[in-house]
């Protein structure tokens, strides 16, 4: 583990950007179990001289170094990629409701988490989707991977779809009926069961705000449509 402003790479150029990043360095790293970890990169545009300053208080001396910016970014945990699951039961997708102290709100989003060491996405999606929901897997397959944010979070997510057989479900959003919770059964419950209509409701209303699954239910809804076009 890189100690704080240590440097975590050496310099490197982008493959079509002008920019040179000198350095990066660990600013502030926590001690949580997400290893939250803020990084700062030293970068210049290109390898011109830029003369600090301009107009006329521009030095004459146009032979000065390059003007380095500091960029911050985070990431957790070291980097190591992540996974989001998409639970598919019989037509349905699995939500799951948490409170975020981030945003200091309930939010429907998909199950998630960070990967382990050695551990490949999909392992990642499995142990998630059983951890969080009490829900075993039938079958994986990796839709894509994804950056959460390109500006600020260095991350990599897996979206993972996950079928979901009646045996496996269990209690995991059943209501007592022994039906799945739907849109009309979202009032206090943790664990939900919705067609593709119904999310498309939720979103429509402004009752998914969760970027990581805004952005994983288009990927799963536009991989879907296309399949189905290809078998009709």
């Amino acid at each position: 583990m890189t100690d704080v402003n240590g440097t975590v790479a050496a310099i490197r150029t982008g493959l079509e950007s002008n920019l040179i990043v000198h350095d990066e360095k660990v600013v502030f790293q926590g001690d949580d179990e997400a290893q939250f970890t803020v990084i700062q990169a030293d970068v210049s545009v290109d390898d011109t001289p830029v003369v600090a300053g301009a107009g006329e208080n521009a030095p004459e001396n146009a032979d000065e170094a390059a003007q380095v910016h500091p960029i911050l970014f985070a990431q957790v945990n070291g980097g190591q990629p992540g996974a989001v699951c998409i639970a598919v039961h019989e037509g349905r997708l699995l939500l799951a409701r948490h409170w975020r102290i981030a945003t200091d709100s309930f939010e429907w989003e998909f199950p998630r988490s960070m990967g382990a060491p050695g551990e490949v996405s999909g392992a990642t999606a499995e142990r998630e989707l059983a951890s969080e929901a009490g829900v075993k897997a039938t079958s994986r397959r990796l839709l894509q991977m994804m950056h959460a944010d390109t500006c600020k979070l260095r991350d990599s997510i897996a979206v993972v779809e996950l079928d979901v057989d009646s045996d496996s479900l269990d209690e995991a959003g059943v209501l007592s009926d022994g039906t799945l919770a739907g849109l009309d059964d979202l009032d206090g419950a943790t664990l939900a069961w919705l067609t593709p209509e119904e999310i498309d409701t939720m979103i429509a209303e402004g009752n998914i705000m969760d970027g990581i699954t805004l952005a994983a239910y288009l990927i799963w809804k536009t991989r879907r449509e296309a399949e189905e076009e290809i078998e009709e």
